[in-house]
């Protein structure tokens, strides 16, 4: 577990680290801030060019739902998030660090919450993709590339996979699956604009 910054750096109250390597020989200023935009929230680090004393382009971590600074064992910058994977994770987190949490990640973990509470019962099966020749009806799981098209996709019945009436069936479960998480999301006390932006960045 961290030691998280109670303080979290912004990019107008960065966290500044003195005498940071740059090169082989020079040293200079690092700073850390989380950035917090409509897709997220992301990890920056810049450091400050010692031959210029100007700010190098800052480098970004990719975005999360929440993301919290803190120091590792060796009291060096880092940082830990949170996205929507699984209830236990969330919980943990949430047990772990919510006194640190903002008034936009509390928010963020409201809906985090309610999504998974609809994907935590969702059960997935993993099948085997058969397939038959269509002269010889031969059945097998492992087709040559260059003679797929000599062979149709056939379900557990040894009926013929309708493919498009399956990617339809397949978007439909997800579209519903999508709605409920969101109305879950809501109950939790964001509202519907939160939440939608929230699943849209997990």
């Amino acid at each position: 577990m961290l030691k998280i910054i109670e303080k979290q750096p912004t990019e107008e109250n960065p966290y500044i680290v003195d005498n940071y390597p740059y090169g082989f020989r020079l040293k200079t200023k690092i700073r850390y801030w989380v950035e917090t935009t409509k897709r997220g929230q992301r990890f920056i680090s810049q450091t400050l060019n010692p031959k210029t004393q100007k700010w190098n382009k800052p480098k970004k971590s990719v975005y999360s739902n929440i993301i919290l600074i803190g120091l590792n064992e060796k009291g060096y910058i880092t940082y830990t998030n949170l996205n929507l994977y699984s209830k236990e994770e969330a919980e943990n987190f949430y047990n772990n660090y919510n006194k640190f949490f903002s008034e936009y990640q509390h928010k963020e973990y409201k809906a985090i919450t309610g999504m998974l509470k609809v994907y935590d019962k969702v059960e997935y099966k993993v099948s085997v993709r058969r397939f038959r020749h269509k002269v010889t009806k031969e059945i097998t799981e492992n087709i040559p590339l260059m003679e797929i098209n000599q062979y149709e996709e056939i379900n557990e019945n040894n009926q013929v996979v309708n493919q498009e009436e399956e990617q339809k069936q397949q978007k439909d479960l997800n579209r519903r699956l999508n709605y409920l998480a969101v109305e879950s999301a809501v109950k939790e006390g964001v509202t519907e604009k939160e939440a939608l932006s929230s699943f849209k960045r997990s």
